[in-house]
């Protein structure tokens, strides 16, 4: 019997995410109302009720309907971007550089060893290109068309609309900050160099736990310490960053007046994401460590739904991002893609109050 691709996705995962760990009650009603987070993002752009919005991008007046998704495209980068602490951005260099070969360039010529000197070792200056930074870059690599203006406007607007995502710390009121400090203060709290058995919780219920294990390592004779800074993630499991600590750091944004910024920030050893070279010194603050946590978190879930879903019949052949891809019998009597969306929206017992959601359909082949 021929067989056919049944596939489903986690609608809007990372958002819906990172509002429950951030307990933004604002951005967690977006999706128990059932509204699409990037028009409802545009409503707080534009000043188009919603209703209006969303009414117009489902038009059929091609006119009408290009308005609307205009405004949707600019906001979705803005959400999937800004709540990791992205910038507006501006100028920026590549960190990758490579080597600008002269027409004589002097790789062809023959070293002390009696071997070509090769294009590695050549004469030739390394440049980096000029690219756009922050979110306006964001956006540009997700084909989204947006100025630099609207690039810092997105952002302020965010940052404005959601507090306990990246409210600013204000000692006069009481205010802890919003997930982003929050997250720092706890790492910053554990990896105290007088620190011992410190634990923070954040997050519903206290439901993400921190701390860090103390490894001693034998060297010739001598002692070693390393540090792990561990996160538990509310499914159970663990974030672990090699050689934790904390140093006064670059951060990847300006001041108001185009001055560069230190700030204590957690360093750690791992992989840099620029080289995919193993570094003892990679970077890190709060918007990246709340990242982490609500991927690791998004990844759990889809590894759950994706066993469920193979118990149930559909043999699971890939997985996508935020997508499960299953093959089973092409016929009307064999569990499909209804079943994959009804168990990709049901509530993961770790989670609770998360509202999830899941859009899936059929097909010959596979295909976004």
């Amino acid at each position: 019997m021929k067989q056919k691709f049944c596939i489903a996705d986690l609608n809007a995962i990372e958002t819906r995410v990172g509002a429950w760990v951030a307990q933004c009650d604002s951005l967690m009603d977006v999706f128990r109302k059932g509204r699409d987070p990037y028009l409802d993002f545009a409503v707080k752009m534009s000043g188009i009720p919603y209703e209006k919005l969303y009414a117009d991008y489902k038009s059929k007046n091609d006119a009408v309907k290009a308005a609307a998704k205009a405004w949707r495209q600019l906001a979705k980068p803005g959400v999937l971007g800004a709540i990791y602490r992205l910038s507006g951005g501006g100028w920026g260099w590549s960190k990758k550089a490579y080597k600008d070969h002269a027409l004589d360039c002097d790789a062809n010529e023959v070293n002390e060893n009696g071997k070509k000197v090769g294009k590695k070792f050549c004469k030739c200056p390394e440049v980096r290109d000029r690219i756009k930074v922050g979110l306006w870059g964001y956006a540009e690599n997700m084909g989204v068309s947006m100025t630099q203006e609207e690039a810092n406007m997105v952002v302020r607007v965010f940052r404005e609309a959601y507090q306990e995502i990246c409210g600013i710390p204000n000692r006069s009121t009481g205010f802890a900050g919003g997930i982003w400090y929050i997250l720092e203060d706890a790492v910053k709290d554990v990896l105290a160099e007088d620190a011992v058995n410190v634990v923070r919780t954040v997050g519903p219920n206290g439901c993400i736990r921190i701390d860090k294990l103390n490894i001693i390592e034998r060297v010739d004779g001598e002692e070693n310490k390393r540090n792990i800074l561990r996160i538990q993630l509310p499914s159970g499991r663990y974030l672990h960053y090699i050689d934790a600590r904390i140093e006064n750091t670059l951060m990847p944004w300006k001041d108001g007046e185009g001055n560069d910024v230190y700030r204590p920030a957690l360093v750690y050893a791992g992989i840099n994401q620029d080289t995919k070279q193993w570094e003892n010194y990679v970077t890190s603050h709060g918007g990246k460590i709340f990242e982490n946590i609500v991927q690791g978190i998004a990844r759990d879930f889809l590894a759950e739904k994706l066993l469920r879903i193979d118990a149930l019949g559909i043999q699971i052949v890939a997985h996508v991002h935020d997508e499960g891809v299953g093959l089973t019998a092409n016929s009307p009597l064999a569990p499909g893609y209804h079943e994959m969306e009804q168990i990709m929206g049901q509530p993961v017992l770790w989670a609770p109050g998360l509202p999830l959601s899941a859009e899936g359909f059929e097909s010959a082949y596979y295909h976004k």
